[in-house]
């Protein structure tokens, strides 16, 4: 997918050279809509992890499937974040150099929503990288690493509110007020099972009392 988005993006380039115009707006629509793409996929990749483990999905559509469902967001993530930086950086509509791209609050462009972005999209890159190197940093620094989906789905989402040209269309406030929402039921019923759990697991360590011997 990172491969076809370079690809794409150089087709754009190439065939705008060729017909002596600029590559935008093609190149403008193209971050556009790579960009809620993204969302959309950072969103899925959250929601089935969070799936995963509070086991809300057994039963329908099936563990199995769920984590299919994760897996599959979470690969396509990495070419849609590629797609969307690379059409920004051949657009001419908002100028944008790689510093001002890879750098957070550097732009200039909507900030401090478009540093989010960018710390979204570094981020992204961390816990796709902690995926491979699982065995080297052990399960309990890639499960806390892991956790940082949830930060990172934050601040996508502000970037998309506050830098994206179209947050103020109604169908796509409705899009993020919608799959916000399902974020923070879910994380809350995850936090109130482990809350629950909590107790529970003091009582079994806790040690029996020595029943009172009778004189």
């Amino acid at each position: 997918v990172v491969a076809g988005s370079s690809i794409l993006v150089a087709v754009l380039m190439a065939l705008a050279a060729w017909l002596g115009r600029s590559p935008s707006p093609a190149t403008w629509y193209l971050a556009r809509a790579g960009g809620i793409i993204l969302y959309l996929l950072i969103w899925a990749a959250v929601v089935t992890g969070l799936g995963l483990t509070t086991s809300l999905f057994d039963r329908w559509p099936g563990r199995g499937i769920v984590f299919s469902l994760h897996a599959f967001a979470t690969s396509l993530t990495y070419g849609f974040l590629a797609l969307h930086l690379l059409s920004l950086a051949a657009d001419t509509t908002v100028r944008l150099s790689a510093q001002q791209l890879l750098v957070p609050f550097a732009s200039g462009w909507r900030e401090p929503w478009t540093g989010l972005g960018v710390i979204a999209g570094g981020l992204t890159l961390l816990v796709g990288g902690s995926f491979a190197l699982k065995r080297v940093i052990g399960q309990r620094v890639w499960r806390a690493l892991h956790w940082l989906t949830l930060p990172l789905y934050l601040l996508a989402l502000l970037h998309g509110l506050g830098a994206g040209s179209d947050a103020r269309t109604p169908w796509l406030g409705a899009l993020y007020l919608a799959t916000g929402s399902a974020v923070v039921l879910l994380t809350s019923y995850r936090l109130l099972r482990v809350a629950a759990r909590t107790p529970a697991a003091g009582k079994a360590a806790r040690p029996a009392q020595p029943a009172a011997v009778r004189s």
